[in-house]
């Protein structure tokens, strides 16, 4: 299937920050986009300011609309169709986030409360102006282990993901360290082999907790993550160790060392359990906006607020 330019004047089409003629710059932008593999027992729940999850029988423009229509295949359709729960959100031309960085923040922020088998394989934004509108498939598509994954999502899952989506767009928007790491989580988040997505946990797990170039990263890196999640001594000396033992694996890895690594099962498994450290970070951190704030900061304020743990 041919790939049209955005550089296209077709009228009835909408593209992102390019849109037609017909859509005034102040209007704002309805998107829905399909939770393939969401499992909640739930049917609506509002998840942040103008954000929903919504049953897929609220939408049908994907039947309806045939300049949609023309764009899906019959078994996209049928996708469409078979899939319960949908994200709902509106956007404006002015907003920080574009539609799939807000689809992506919903799912990373899903996946630090508890990875699951949900991805999204195409988003449709409809002006509230016309009766047309776009599809853009989701060529990025989140990953999932198996034996990590829950098989459902629970109303608990949902109080938490909104309790960290707004400041999980946040630090996007600010654009400044801790966007970094948001980006190469994502990254690992839609990696299809595990080494890179070890990789890039690794590098998100580093780009949150360093503050200094000199010798030593790697206990540096563990005594910060240590403190940073864990309360007791014991329960940092437990924290330290698991996170050294792992990111071991991650210096394997870009030495060359791990090239005979050829048991899937522990493969998998080690990315899991450096995924669950990632995650538990990410949690501690979208918590707190003092966390947020000293992370944000130069190598020496965060020397400072790590020290003073």
């Amino acid at each position: 299937m041919r790939k049209v330019s955005k550089n296209q004047s077709d009228p009835n089409m909408l593209f992102e920050y390019n849109f037609s003629k017909g859509v005034r710059a102040h209007e704002r932008i309805w998107v829905w986009a399909p939770l393939v593999g969401f499992h909640w027992a739930g049917s609506e729940c509002q998840i942040a300011d103008g954000t929903w999850i919504r049953l897929g029988s609220s939408y049908r423009d994907y039947e309806d609309i045939d300049v949609i229509k023309y764009w899906l295949s019959e078994g996209e359709r049928d996708q469409c169709r078979g899939t319960k729960h949908w994200l709902a959100f509106t956007h404006a031309r002015s907003d920080e986030l574009s539609t799939s960085a807000k689809i992506n923040s919903f799912l990373i922020a899903l996946w630090i409360v508890q990875p699951t088998e949900t991805h999204v394989p195409f988003r449709f934004e409809i002006a509230e102006s016309l009766k047309s509108g776009q599809v853009a498939r989701v060529l990025g598509r989140f990953q999932w282990i198996e034996g990590q994954a829950a098989e459902e999502v629970k109303d608990q899952d949902l109080d938490d993901v909104a309790r960290i989506l707004t400041s999980l767009q946040a630090v996007y928007a600010a654009r400044r360290r801790l966007k970094n790491a948001l980006i190469l989580t994502f990254r690992g988040c839609v990696a299809s082999d595990w080494q890179s997505a070890f990789i890039c946990f690794s590098a998100a797990a580093e780009a949150i907790l360093t503050y200094s170039s000199r010798p030593g990263l790697t206990d540096r890196l563990a005594h910060s993550y240590a403190k940073l999640v864990c309360g007791p001594k014991f329960d940092r000396e437990l924290a330290y160790d698991r996170f050294k033992r792992l990111y071991s694996v991650r210096s394997d890895i870009v030495h060359g060392r791990a090239y005979d690594r050829n048991a899937p099962s522990h493969n998998l498994s080690d990315l899991a359990e450096f995924s669950d450290i990632l995650r538990r970070l990410w949690g501690v951190v979208l918590k707190s906006q003092e966390v947020r704030t000293a992370l944000d900061g130069d190598d020496r304020q965060r020397g400072d607020f790590l020290a003073g743990l």
